[in-house]
């Protein structure tokens, strides 16, 4: 899975003599590559999810052409950059001291703090490219583990015939006990965006957000959807996706759904589809919409003949067929709504904005273009069923 800035510090503090200077609340930020800048300017290059490395070689001529004291000008100069780092997602920050700046502003300091942005500090005689070597070398093996498992899942659910549950071993779902998938939509106007900055910003800046060990979850996009593939605590998961997509500038007015759990690896499919039927069937208004809630839904799905359920609608409601569309969509609505408020008129009369006598009306005719009688409870309980079906068909 990602890097994280904290991971990578605790591989580097040692050998390169790192110092944590502020930012710690934001050590868990993920990192996707490593960059080299003198200049904010060029920030607006990156892609997010970089560690920015920095001499400060600019610093001086901020000084001469300023006028400012060496604190107010190292102050500005820094706040500039981290500023910049900040609004393009960088993940953190590392100043090589000892030549073109020695010490830290307690601001700078105070400023990285307030904004959980790492900050950090390695000597001057350190060489940067020796520094870039190993963290670029780690974080190119890390992609690497991160695609093979993302590629393993994608066959799982989308290439049966590619996929080998043995694999799973070279994964860190190795030893999960159980598995969910959860589906967050994708807000139309990201759509025409590029696929890699969405995935970018999935990856390196909303998953950080999220309470959640990197190495406890998957996640690709596919067809307008985030996938995310959950080991173990799909609970902890729902409430952290939850809280980080509400007040996400793209995911905020977005829902996301849910599956059961499964225990094998060769159900993740299953799994897939079921968080699939959960998004199609939810209510408009649910922002979290969960498989183990669509009740008797869940009992037609697992239906394997589908043509089971095909033949009982038709045998139940398929003589509306035979009335033209939008009269057959009233009556329908006028059924449903019936049988929801338990045969109450008035209540049907009052939620579907229709006079009392024309629902009376709809519903005689249907007790004579389907034979039945509407005050019958079993008979009641199969039209429920049939309505049921047609919803599920109709998803």
């Amino acid at each position: 899975m990602p890097l994280t800035v904290s991971t990578l510090f605790n591989f580097t503090e040692t050998p390169f003599r790192l110092k944590l200077l502020a930012g710690k609340q934001g050590l868990s930020k993920t990192v996707s590559w490593i960059y080299y800048t003198e200049d904010p300017s060029t920030i607006e290059f990156i892609r997010g999810g970089e560690l920015a490395v920095t001499t400060c070689l600019n610093i001086e001529r901020r000084k001469q052409n300023e006028g400012l004291s060496p604190e107010q000008s190292s102050t500005a100069f820094l706040k500039e950059f981290i500023d910049c780092l900040i609004n393009h997602n960088a993940s953190g920050f590392i100043i090589n001291v000892g030549k073109y700046i020695t010490t830290i502003p307690h601001a700078v300091l105070d400023y990285c703090d307030e904004n959980n942005f790492p900050l950090f500090s390695m000597p001057w005689e350190i060489h940067t490219i020796d520094l870039f070597q190993e963290m670029g070398n780690m974080i190119t093996v890390d992609n690497l583990n991160s695609q093979s498992v993302e590629n393993f899942f994608y066959r799982a659910i989308f290439e049966k015939e590619k996929f080998f549950p043995e694999q799973i071993e070279n994964t860190n779902f190795h030893n999960a006990k159980s598995f969910s998938v959860a589906l967050l939509n994708m807000n139309e106007d990201l759509f025409d965006n590029d696929i890699e900055q969405i995935k970018r910003y999935v990856k390196f800046y909303l998953n950080p957000k999220m309470n959640i060990p990197q190495n406890d979850y998957c996640c690709f996009i596919h067809n307008h959807k985030v996938i995310y593939i959950i080991k173990n605590d799909d609970q902890a998961f729902v409430k952290e996706l939850s809280s980080v997509t509400s007040n996400d500038r793209y995911f905020a007015k977005t829902k996301f759904s849910i599956s059961d759990s499964c225990s094998n690896v060769n159900d993740i499919k299953e799994m897939f589809n079921h968080a699939k039927i959960a998004m199609d069937l939810c209510t408009a208004d649910s922002k979290i919409c969960r498989y183990e809630d669509l009740g008797i839904y869940k009992i037609l799905l697992d239906v394997k003949n589908k043509k089971v359920l095909e033949q009982f609608y038709r045998s139940t409601l398929g003589k509306l067929e035979t009335i033209e569309t939008e009269k057959r969509k009233d009556y329908l609505k006028t059924l449903s709504l019936y049988l929801k408020l338990g045969g109450n008129i008035q209540a049907v009369s009052e939620e579907n904005y229709t006079h009392r006598n024309t629902v009376l009306y709809r519903l005689q005719r249907i007790e004579e273009l389907l034979d039945i009688d509407l005050s019958d409870g079993d008979t009641r309980c199969l039209l429920q069923i049939a309505i049921y079906i047609m919803k599920l068909v109709e998803k």
